[in-house]
């Protein structure tokens, strides 16, 4: 029996957890509530760490290429002079410097978003920014879940406290979900193709 007399009683207030303080009723409440966003964050977490992973390829083989252009193992145009092939090549190694950069970015913003990680959020913000000059759809949608009501709820340390009470609750995606990932995907590793043939 607990020693407040005036501690609210399991049957009035829902039964409490005593692992983490969290009225379970009012726990499955708000973790429901949120569930749809919290779903749409880390899918769309999931959507930054592929193009992460096809930004870093991307900015691998431009560095490449601009070593073996600075190194002529790879020639350069031959109505060209050299000095055009070397500053073409460090052309090429910067773009790619810059593209691992945001990569990189891209990774870690898409890895917290999946793990609902406070740390990350900003990354996530700068990453959507600068996804509105690709994919405004996507950018405008992205920064919707970021900063709305619910997605400050959803990043706070409040928020893991239900999440570690409610492991029962999970969301179901939709079989067009997947298959509209899979579209996706199968568009981005198409056109990586077609850029690695056509180059």
């Amino acid at each position: 029996m607990s020693d407040n007399p005036y501690t609210p009683s399991g049957s009035a207030y829902g039964n409490i957890n005593p692992d983490t303080d969290v009225d379970m009723s009012q726990a499955e409440l708000i973790r429901t509530s949120h569930l749809s966003h919290e779903a749409n964050i880390q899918s769309l977490g999931c959507l930054y760490l592929l193009g992460g992973i096809f930004g870093a390829i991307s900015g691998v083989a431009y560095v490449a290429v601009g070593i073996g252009m600075l190194c002529n193992l790879i020639p350069a145009m031959e109505d060209q002079p050299q000095m055009d092939a070397t500053v073409a090549g460090v052309m090429q190694i910067g773009i790619g410097v810059v593209t691992l950069a945001m990569s990189f970015l891209q990774l870690y913003a898409g890895r917290t978003m999946q793990t609902l990680n406070a740390s990350g959020k900003i990354a996530a913000i700068i990453v959507s920014v600068f996804s509105l000059f690709g994919c405004p759809c996507i950018g405008i949608f992205a920064l919707y879940l970021l900063l709305s009501s619910k997605g400050e709820m959803v990043y706070s340390p409040q928020y893991k406290e239900i999440v570690q009470a409610t492991p029962h609750i999970r969301y179901k995606t939709s079989v067009i979900v997947w298959i509209l990932l899979f579209i996706l995907v199968g568009l981005i590793s198409f056109g990586i193709i077609a850029a690695m043939v056509s180059g």
